[in-house]
């Protein structure tokens, strides 16, 4: 026997909003692919050393708190912002990149 059509749809009401928790939970809140390279977090990230040749493609997609990325063209340091990247975003890098850092 199967239960009503009210019955039906709060189960799948049901599964539809716990896939989506579970999606929602083990997906990353930002993504950076460059050089053939995929860098991905859950949470803002500080300074972090990269090497990313100019002339690269830049993909960027932000989320859940870690939406700016920062970029940085001058070896070992992150005191100057070279570029700055917002949400979602793709760039080519017209400098030599050797740092990054996901801020909120």
């Amino acid at each position: 026997m199967s239960g009503s059509p009210r019955d039906t749809a709060m189960k799948l009401a049901t599964l539809s909003t716990s896939f989506i928790a579970l999606l929602l939970t083990t997906s990353s809140a930002w993504e950076l692919q460059a050089n053939g390279h995929v860098y991905t977090g859950n949470a803002p990230k500080g300074c972090q050393s990269i090497n990313i040749p100019r002339g690269s493609s830049i993909s960027w997609t932000g989320s859940k708190g870690a939406e700016t990325l920062q970029l940085f063209n001058v070896q070992g340091k992150c005191s100057q912002v070279y570029r700055t990247v917002m949400g979602v975003g793709d760039i080519n890098a017209s400098n030599n990149i050797y740092g990054y850092m996901v801020k909120p």
